[in-house]
């Protein structure tokens, strides 16, 4: 049986992370696949890491991996990808933006066969989109589809972070990333599509919850965002 670990990046995620930690555990209990939980903290200041702390005392396979001089959720992934032991990566986010179930759906993906790579997306058909504003929605969903043809790639959504995929897929690809933020996430995606590995979508619902916490306008969010593609696109 193949074991999935499952990297979090967390800062100041109190609110959240129990029930991420716990719902992802009991998905994986109950399909009886081996795991373990990475938790990656970069020095929250609220009761984060003391709630981890706490859960391992009954949830043994969460590790947590505390980060006090360093940020950023690329390099977090990095950190957690190269600890893992499991045949499968995965991530998602701590603020369950997507649901932990699908996980199992997920790993079966991988088990039959059917895909190395899979990704919770939010765009295929039968995905639904919930919390962002129409703007925002509509800027993202514009991006993606202008990735996909400057990229060259058959993928909907390359920028969510909820995957998971064969480690070999890594082992490939991992020195060939730029570790910066939401362009390695994205790069991830575009390396394993352009080495060949089957890569395979399923519709997620998923839930916006950082509303008005982004400092950075659509016109902002949007010019980072191509300049991104353009860097993957030339590999520098």
């Amino acid at each position: 049986m193949s074991k999935l670990s499952l990297i979090i990046a967390t800062y100041n995620e109190e609110n959240n992370i129990v029930e991420t930690l716990e719902r992802s555990h009991k998905i994986m209990q109950s399909i009886s696949v081996p795991h373990e939980l990475i938790v990656v903290d970069d020095a929250s200041k609220d009761k984060t890491r003391e709630q981890v702390e706490n859960l391992q005392k009954t949830i043994p396979e969460i590790i947590l991996i505390k980060r006090d001089n360093e940020r950023g959720l690329a390099t977090a992934l990095i950190a957690g990808y190269n600890r893992a032991t499991g045949d499968y990566l995965g991530s998602m986010d701590a603020d369950l933006t997507a649901e932990p179930e699908l996980l199992e759906k997920m790993v079966n993906l991988l088990n039959q066969g059917q895909a190395d790579f899979v990704i919770g997306s939010r765009y295929v058909p039968g995905a639904e989109f919930k919390g962002k504003p129409l703007l925002n929605k509509m800027a993202s969903l514009v991006g993606q589809r202008v990735a996909k043809i400057i990229l060259g790639i058959k993928i909907t959504d390359t920028s969510n972070n909820f995957r998971v995929f064969k480690k070999q897929v890594w082992e490939k690809i991992k020195d060939k990333l730029h570790p910066d933020g939401n362009v390695m996430i994205m790069e991830i995606a575009y390396l394993a599509y352009k080495n060949g590995f089957k890569i395979k979508e399923i519709p997620i619902i998923y839930i916006e919850r950082r509303v008005g916490k982004s400092k950075l306008s659509v016109f902002k969010e949007t010019i980072k965002f191509f300049k991104n593609i353009i860097k993957i696109k030339n590999g520098s």
